[in-house]
């Protein structure tokens, strides 16, 4: 890879690769703090084993990732022994086609020597499958159209299991007082790891409270595996239920709310 350098990142110097990760059109206060937030969360992670590998062109501008760690440190609702879990990877569009994915895999896949096995958590549209499987992952689970798990076992091992939790969590009840009924709760569950996605979420709960007075935005986040387990995938809720499936459009957002609210006027009549 001409031109290419991949490397291990440092806690200390995360924010080198997690300026590829600032959302575009943020203000610049919102964009310093989602990066002080997920520094923060890399040196948690850290302490427990978690390591992050990162490509960068000449000038060294950050154009791909990738982050593993131990089951026990990561901050997905994936519940398996012995496990280790790649929590993101992605690389830039421009960057495709210089072999950096593989590269990065491969260091990935180097630091979790000695475990039983990877597993990973995709999306639609982001961390496909297929690449995953080019490397030895198999799915062992999917939700129509939304989450599916794969596993990569480092030796045959027939007891060597993962699944995807669902959450112990009830949401659409606020904490504290009743709320009024015609009111409507929407709750973001989100990680510090990633500035794109503390950015991205927040993003969605200040639409959610600019539709109305009448709603109400609570933020759950994830810093441990244990807060995963119980608070289930990164995803919002409008009124205890998870309505879409990958990025959220304003509009999409704006309409559901504006239903809801509808329905909520119509019941408390």
């Amino acid at each position: 890879m001409h031109g290419v350098e991949v490397r291990e990142i440092a806690p200390s110097s995360i924010d080198d690769i997690n300026k590829m990760c600032v959302m575009p059109g943020s203000s610049h206060e919102a964009a310093l703090a989602a990066l002080k937030e997920s520094a923060d969360a890399h040196r948690q992670g850290e302490a427990m084993g978690a390591r992050v590998f990162g490509a960068f062109v000449e000038g060294g501008e950050p154009v791909g990732r990738i982050e593993i760690m131990p089951i026990e440190a990561a901050p997905v609702p994936l519940k398996g022994d012995g496990l280790w879990v790649i929590r993101c990877m992605w690389v830039l569009d421009r960057a495709k086609g210089l072999g950096i994915a593989g590269s990065l895999m491969r260091l990935a896949l180097g630091a979790a020597q000695g475990s039983r096995g990877v597993a990973v958590l995709t999306y639609p549209g982001w961390m496909p499958p297929a690449f995953f499987e080019r490397f030895g992952f198999e799915q062992v689970e999917q939700k129509a159209g939304q989450a599916t798990v794969l596993l990569r076992k480092a030796d045959p091992c027939d007891s060597c299991r993962v699944s995807l939790i669902s959450p112990a969590a009830r949401f659409g009840r606020p904490r504290g007082a009743e709320r009024p009924r015609d009111t409507v709760l929407v709750e973001a569950v989100f990680g510090l790891r990633c500035p794109w996605v503390i950015q991205q979420y927040r993003r969605y709960l200040s639409i959610a409270g600019s539709v109305s007075d009448k709603v109400i935005t609570h933020e759950h986040v994830v810093r441990t595996h244990a807060d995963a387990l119980r608070l289930g995938e990164e995803n919002l809720y409008i009124d205890g239920v998870a309505p879409f499936a990958g990025p959220i459009r304003r509009e999409e957002l704006e309409h559901a709310i504006r239903s809801r609210l509808a329905d909520t006027e119509t019941r408390s009549r």
